[in-house]
Formats: C-alpha cells, sequence, structure tokens
C-alpha cells in the first residue's frame, strides 16, 4: 500500500503553488527485485511509496564563469549536483533540436564543447565521453534502453563502439523517462563501469583501475585508502539538457547532505557487454532510496534547453567523506495537468573526468 502526503510549495517566482508528484520511492522494508532487461531499474511495483512534495527551484542560474561566485548555489561539493546557463553551439541560427538527435554533430561540437566545461567546472584534466543517452517518449515500463545492442549480429557502431549512442535506433526510438528516484551507481556500481561498460572505457581508466586493483591486493579498504594512495583522482557525470522547454516529466534531484546511508537500498542492474562482439552482459550496482522527511528535493523549472544539470555519480575524493560516493539521487517527477503535453525530450551525456 502506498503512503501519499501533500505538502505545496510555491516557485522562487512567487507563481501558484507547484506540486511535484513523485511516486517513486521504495516502501519500508520492501525489498525490490533485478529487472531482467537492460539498463533497467526494478519494475514500479517495486516503487510503491507515493508522495506529493516540495520542488526548490535553483533559479538563477549562474554561468559556468560565474558559478564559484553563487555561494548559495547548489555546487557539485556541496550538493552533488548543480546547474548553469551554459547554450552549445547548437543555439545558433543554422541548428535545431534535431541537430542534437545527431551523432556525427554530437561527436564533431558537443563531445569538446561539454568536455570544456566540465573541465571549468571541475578543476579536471581528463574528460572521457561515455555516453549519449536520448530520450523522447513517454514513460513505459519497458523502453528502448533493454533493446540497445541486443543483437549483437545487427548492431551498429553507435551501439558497439565508443562513445556509446542510447536511444538512437530509429527503429525502436528514444527512452522513456527515468521516473523512479534511483542513484546510476553505488561506489561498487562505479568501479564495476568503469571495468565492464566498454573496453575503450576500462582503457582510459588504466591507471585508476591499476591503483585500485594494488590496493586490494594489499588487503586495503577502497573508500577508506583510494584518495590518499597516489592514484588519480575520477569521478563519474551525467550533464542532462531538454531539447525544448520541459512542460512534462521534469528532473528533480535530492541534494547531498539531504539523505543518509539508512535511505539507500542497493540494486543490480543488467549492463551489455558492448564492443566485445558477444552477447554477454554484466551487473552493475545502482542505489534507490526510502523516503525521509529531510530529503530536500531540487529542479529548474521550465527548463530550457540552455540550462543544463550535472548530477554527480561518484567521485573517488568525495567517498569518505560523503554518503554513497557522493552522488546524488534524481527522477523525473509528474506535475499534474501535463498529462496531455508532449513528451519530455532530453539528451543526457554521462562522462569520466580524471584529475
Amino acid at each position: 500500500m502506498s503512503t501519499t502526503t501533500v505538502i505545496e510549495t510555491r516557485k522562487a517566482s512567487g507563481a501558484e503553488p507547484v506540486l511535484g508528484k513523485q511516486v517513486r520511492y521504495v516502501a519500508a522494508g520492501h525489498v525490490p527485485q533485478t529487472s531482467p532487461h537492460n539498463f533497467h531499474l526494478p519494475a514500479l511495483t517495486d516503487f510503491g511509496d507515493e508522495r506529493f512534495l516540495p520542488l526548490h527551484s535553483v533559479r538563477p542560474l549562474p554561468k559556468v564563469s560565474e558559478l564559484s561566485q553563487y555561494v548559495d548555489h547548489a555546487q557539485l561539493h556541496t550538493h552533488g549536483f548543480t546547474a548553469v546557463h551554459h547554450p552549445t553551439p547548437f543555439h545558433a541560427s543554422s541548428y535545431n533540436s534535431q541537430s542534437f538527435k545527431d551523432p556525427q554533430l554530437l561527436r564533431q561540437y558537443l563531445i569538446p564543447h561539454t568536455a570544456e566545461m566540465m573541465k571549468q567546472i571541475t578543476g579536471c584534466k581528463t574528460v572521457i565521453t561515455e555516453s549519449f543517452l536520448l530520450r523522447t517518449s513517454t514513460w513505459t515500463e519497458k523502453d528502448s534502453l533493454a533493446t540497445h545492442g541486443e543483437e549483437v549480429d545487427e548492431a551498429s557502431e553507435l551501439e558497439t563502439g565508443f562513445p556509446q549512442f542510447i536511444g538512437f535506433n530509429p527503429k525502436y526510438g528514444g527512452a522513456s523517462p527515468a521516473s523512479k528516484i534511483h542513484l546510476d551507481f553505488s561506489p561498487n556500481g562505479a568501479r564495476t563501469h568503469i571495468r565492464k561498460f566498454h573496453p575503450d572505457l576500462a582503457k582510459s581508466a588504466t591507471d585508476i583501475i591499476q591503483h585500485e586493483d594494488s590496493l586490494l591486493k594489499d588487503g586495503k579498504d577502497l573508500k577508506e585508502s583510494y584518495k590518499d594512495c597516489g592514484g588519480p583522482r575520477w569521478a563519474l557525470y551525467s550533464i542532462w539538457r531538454p531539447l525544448k522547454i520541459v512542460d512534462r516529466d521534469p528532473l528533480a534531484v535530492i541534494g547531498q547532505g539531504s539523505f543518509s546511508k539508512e535511505d539507500c537500498v542497493p540494486v543490480d542492474i543488467y549492463f551489455p557487454c558492448l564492443g566485445m562482439g558477444t552477447n554477454e552482459r554484466h551487473l552493475s550496482e545502482s542505489l534507490v532510496i526510502r523516503y525521509s522527511e529531510n530529503h530536500k528535493w531540487h529542479w529548474i523549472d521550465k527548463q530550457t534547453p540552455e540550462e543544463v544539470l550535472i548530477l554527480r555519480f561518484f567521485d573517488s575524493d568525495a567517498e569518505g567523506g560523503f554518503v554513497a560516493g557522493g552522488g546524488s539521487f534524481h527522477s523525473s517527477l509528474e506535475l499534474p495537468g501535463t498529462e496531455n503535453e508532449a513528451p519530455r525530450e532530453s539528451l543526457e551525456i554521462r562522462c569520466l573526468c580524471i584529475w
């Protein structure tokens, strides 16, 4: 049986109350089961705690060059996420939203553009773009993520190459919003990911993996020892932007510091072993979450394509001092009265940053 809590909140602009319908907590005592589908969280029935919760706007959004000056703004090192105003080359008049669906253009323009942004924000030296994830449909329990690279013999270079282009297969279309509260990688999942997601990602992370394996061989705990072991700092991020103004299924984030270790529930996720020419797959570990009244939800109301949410999945420097490796829980959520709006369209860029 689900629990529904109703709390009214107002946008920072003082508009009418906004109710964010969040229906995707895991109920207390419930143990979610692994989905059989690649890239999929447990089934909707495993997220039975329904709530209406207040959404705190992170507006106004600074430019990247101004971010450090906004002392009250959500920051990666304090909240596990941040948001900035950052137009891309595709926002010039010669391009349009379809440009974000063209893999060749994404490689040519958006990869270097985003990498430079991440270097400015994080101070990292290297940015490895590992995947693009396109979402263009309304929510379904099983979406096009499950079909990505499913048939290795028929898979295109977009599905087996590097970076991965997920949700770009015209046969299956884009994925649907991720409507269950989650953190894509636990610390264990992050370490599995850099080793098994794709051979090119593992190659880029060679120094990290070697340092970690050496520490493990010596019987050391990575959470306690890696930061000071002499190995490179590394982190996984998601850079999320809509392709048009978001009228439904906006993305919202729980800030670091408002959830505890006790709230977190590990779950296994299947990933295909692409780039290896086989139908094999591996298990990674994600985190889902149980409700606490301490959770503080943040969002960008009516988010535009020039406005970017940057989510931290894991940071080796943050693991010792933050819950869940410094990552941020997030989910799309339902806004009452928007059910008939056109599907949200968004592009997520996932990357490995190394210092």
